[in-house]
């Protein structure tokens, strides 16, 4: 291969990476809705296309890049290194990632991506036995983020002796709506000291068991990070109006349960919040625009002038994910409180405590399909929830899949 072709594919493997770590703060950017994640997605494919097509030289170039030891390397070389078939280079790239930052996040991604006809060997190779319970994980939170039930394999990893495995299994019975599994989920809901009975709650619920729902306010009241924040979340959609009141405004009294909070009143959607949000605003500035959001999701105000103190920078959605900042939320502008106290003065009559809104309309069928097809990423994974909640036949909708696969879904 000459040397132009080299670069060429020296440069698909750096684009890969560089875009898979674009796209995951896209997945929770309130900046991004499915149009703007498939525009990167597109990018994405095409790079991964191309160093599949290079064989071993993209499969070469891509494992130089992994000696960074950064995650969105990792993700390229694991997709490609499995995409060829390529077991042992696979297998090397395995070795030891529960134990680096990122890098169990990047192999389940670069095993959503793959083909249909090689995911359906890889991953059952990797749910085999005789396989460490940390890839027999891997493989487990793959299915989930492919839609795909792994069938008899599922319910026997929630009787495993290691817990991690145990975590990841309770999370996918419950995306994947596996209602059938749900005495094996009440089993595991028993507080313990390992990470997997907050996990075997959440999905209960998720499942339609609301009477796991104290054990959710436990881990959230406990902050069992990183379970504390999903779990306060569902048990705010589905608790009762005055106890999840009661109980957000209860965490929102510390600084430590602060976020925590503000999740929870994100997913609760009920004007009730208001209050300690708007003070969170005003005397919380690391949590400003995110309080803000919440704000929003309630109300449906727009975040820019005159709510907003400036706009944000000029610049297309995948640029603003390039900004070295800890969260997503950072993507919106700083928010004005003042302007925001006056809007609420004025909205507040059409808000009564007690309603649940998203994006400030009233929960309904209709606005929820249309806040999944069109929505901000963070309101799509709302709807996401919500719709599930009010089926008995469909798992959760993959808000964090490659567009092309949630476009067919929507179909």
């Amino acid at each position: 291969m000459n040397r132009i072709l080299v670069q060429m594919v020296e440069r698909h493997a750096d684009e890969a990476a560089f875009l898979w770590e674009r796209r995951e703060r896209a997945c929770r950017s309130p900046l991004f809705d499915l149009g703007a994640l498939s525009d990167i997605d597109r990018r994405l494919q095409a790079n991964l296309e191309g160093l599949v097509l290079a064989g071993e030289i993209g499969l070469e170039k891509c494992l130089a890049a992994v000696a960074r030891g950064k995650a969105p390397e990792l993700f390229a070389a694991a997709h490609v290194a499995a995409e060829l078939g390529d077991a042992m280079a696979l297998a090397r790239l395995l070795v030891g990632v529960e134990k680096r930052p990122g890098a169990e996040r990047a192999v389940v991604a670069a095993l959503a991506w793959l083909s249909p006809l090689r995911a359906s060997k890889v991953l059952g190779e990797l749910l085999a036995d005789e396989c460490p319970p940390a890839l027999q994980g891997l493989a487990i939170a793959a299915h989930a983020a492919r839609r795909l039930d792994p069938g008899a394999a599922l319910p026997r990893r929630l009787g495993a002796p290691d817990a991690g495995l145990r975590a990841r299994a309770c999370r996918a019975a419950g995306r994947l709506g596996r209602r059938d599994l749900l005495p094996a989920l009440r089993a595991a809901a028993r507080p313990g000291e390992d990470e997997a009975w907050p996990w075997a709650a959440w999905a209960a619920v998720l499942l339609g068991d609301a009477s796991a729902l104290p054990l959710l306010w436990e881990a959230a009241l406990a902050r069992l990070e990183p379970v504390a924040s999903a779990a306060c979340a569902l048990a705010a959609r589905c608790a009762g109006a005055a106890e999840a009141a009661a109980r957000l405004a209860e965490l929102a009294a510390s600084p430590e349960g602060l976020p925590i909070a503000l999740a929870g009143a994100d997913a609760r959607g009920d004007a009730a919040c208001i209050p300690w949000v708007l003070d969170t605003i005003e005397h919380e500035p690391a949590l400003s625009r995110r309080a803000s959001w919440v704000y929003a999701t309630i109300t449906g105000a727009r975040l820019e002038p005159p709510l907003a103190v400036r706009t944000p920078a000029v610049e297309p959605p995948d640029d603003a994910v390039a900004r070295s900042v800890a969260s997503p939320w950072e993507d919106l502008p700083e928010p004005d409180c003042a302007a925001i106290r006056s809007h609420w003065a004025q909205a507040r009559a059409g808000h009564a405590p007690g309603e649940r809104r998203l994006g400030g309309r009233a929960l309904g069928p209709a606005w929820l399909e249309e806040c999944l097809r069109t929505g901000a990423q963070p309101w799509r994974a709302s709807a996401a929830v919500e719709l599930m909640r009010a089926s008995e036949s469909r798992g959760l909708f993959p808000v964090r899949a490659p567009g092309y696969a949630q476009a067919a879904l929507l179909r």
